[in-house]
């Protein structure tokens, strides 16, 4: 896919062990920047578990250009693809992604919307930290409000 990738590693990303997948994820990302364009178009591989990875090496790795592609992925039918999207946004630590990460506080997946709540907090500001009051006034499940209250403390909020 891509010259500076090994495609042991690619391969990897498709291996049915589950440790396997994982070390060549850490692979990737151990490469870095020059694995990027490869990751960006994993997330459009037909196995959601490359997708996962694939959105994990870009969180991972922290370049810019990774923003567009995990936002989209945000959107992918896989709650497992969205969690990591998430989770890499906030990895990424750019601003323009509180908006998005504060929708997916209305994700149906209680484990998307703990990822983008931590997220939110990673990035902080004031905008994030309305999102995430707001997002707490109407979670019903402890567990993501716990990882709200999380995140309004590492946000640096008030009386988080």
């Amino acid at each position: 896919m891509n010259g500076q990738v090994p495609d042991t590693l690619l391969a990897g990303l498709s291996d049915p062990d589950k440790a396997v997948r994982a070390e060549a994820m850490h692979g990737l990302a151990a490469i870095g920047r020059p694995a990027v364009p490869a990751c960006i178009a994993l997330l459009q591989d037909g196995d959601w578990k490359v997708r996962y990875r694939a959105a994990e090496a870009l969180g991972l790795i922290g370049d810019g250009e990774a923003y567009a592609p995990l936002t989209a992925a945000l959107g992918d039918g896989k709650d497992h693809v969205r969690y990591m999207a998430a989770k890499g946004l906030g990895l990424l630590g750019d601003p323009r992604a509180v908006t998005r990460l504060g929708a997916m506080q209305r994700d149906e997946n209680e484990f998307v919307r703990r990822s983008a709540a931590g997220s939110l907090g990673k990035i902080g500001g004031e905008e994030a930290i309305g999102m995430l009051r707001a997002a707490l006034r109407d979670e019903a499940t402890e567990g993501v409000r716990a990882a709200i209250h999380a995140a309004l403390h590492d946000a640096g909020a008030d009386g988080a």
